[in-house]
């Protein structure tokens, strides 16, 4: 193993910390996850970060595994240059100005690259997963928010003020439900989990349909998305409304980045992809009736390929992206 690089790299999640050692095939030598446990503060956190990184060059040291920077992958805007974060985090509190980059280099006496985290998860699947071989490659993850990454010539694009990707907050439709940005109508505002579940309770407040009343035994307080498209695939007419609308405006969204950019992947990561139901399949025919013909006849949409592996393979690759 002493003459193959292998690659640390760490996943800040707004509930979990995921982390691992790859080798340059992708095949995962180590990995583990820690709660996040973002409710203590930034503080904490960053000492769990960069104790997390020391546990990794410990182990990789036992092994013999010869690592030579750690990447780290986290949520908001982040200047990639600094490793600093500039962009709100609504999932951990006071974690904006956090110097990420700066703090692990200081405890760690080693290289440490920082990028956002879709940013990074892009890199993971056009490095193994879904977009193998691409050199241009627009990803998407839904979950309880929207975020986005591009990769043009295989690098990332981070943009003038590294705000690049931010496709969740794209706005789609003017007179639309507010979005936690505070703007109308953005992508993120129509088809997250958040307004997966809403819809849902809206449509179904006046009776519960026969399938959602054995789904939630009989109470709409336990509706989660993952329910929701339990119900999609067993047939469940509300349930499948909504799966349907929420994958079309994210097709309608995607269609005019397609238009703009000419990828040849789409990737669809985030917990929202793993309910099935159609919802991938709706994106792509969605992107492919109103992209023009040139811009899809020969593009890719895919569902994500590394699930939560992506994040920390990705942040580990970082380092690669910068030599």
């Amino acid at each position: 193993m002493s003459d193959q690089i292998v690659y640390a790299g760490i996943d800040i999640g707004g509930t979990n910390i995921k982390f691992g050692l790859f080798d340059s095939e992708g095949k995962i030598l180590f990995k583990e996850q820690r709660p996040t446990m973002a409710e203590k503060g930034p503080t904490p956190l960053m000492h769990l970060v960069t104790n997390i990184a020391e546990r990794l060059m410990y182990f990789a040291a036992e092994e013999n595994y010869p690592v030579k920077w750690v990447g780290v992958g986290s949520p908001g805007a982040v200047d990639h240059k600094t490793g600093k974060v500039i962009g709100p985090c609504p999932n951990i509190e006071g974690w904006r100005g956090m110097e990420i980059g700066a703090i692990m280099n200081d405890r760690l006496n080693m290289p440490v690259f920082v990028d956002n985290e879709v940013n990074a998860m892009a890199l993971a699947e056009a490095r193994f997963g879904a977009a193998i071989g691409a050199r241009s490659v627009v990803c998407v993850t839904v979950g309880t928010g929207v975020g986005g990454a591009v990769i043009i010539d295989g690098k990332v694009v981070h943009g003038f003020s590294s705000s690049a990707g931010e496709l969740g907050h794209m706005t789609i439709d003017v007179n639309g439900p507010k979005c936690a940005c505070g703007n109308n109508g953005c992508i993120e505002a129509l088809c997250s989990s958040q307004t997966i579940i809403g819809n849902t309770k809206r449509l179904l407040k006046k009776e519960l349909t026969p399938i959602f009343n054995d789904l939630l035994d009989g109470s709409i307080g336990n509706l989660t998305a993952k329910k929701v498209f339990t119900a999609a695939r067993k047939g469940d007419e509300i349930a499948n409304q909504v799966v349907v609308e929420a994958a079309t405006y994210l097709g309608v969204g995607l269609a005019g980045i397609v238009n703009l950019l000419n990828p040849e992947v789409v990737v669809i990561g985030g917990g929202i992809t793993d309910g099935g139901a159609g919802f991938v399949e709706t994106v792509t025919r969605e992107i492919k009736r109103r992209a023009f013909d040139s811009a899809v006849e020969k593009l890719t949409v895919a569902k994500a390929a590394l699930g939560n592996d992506a994040g920390f393979m990705g942040a580990g690759l970082l380092g690669d992206v910068k030599k």
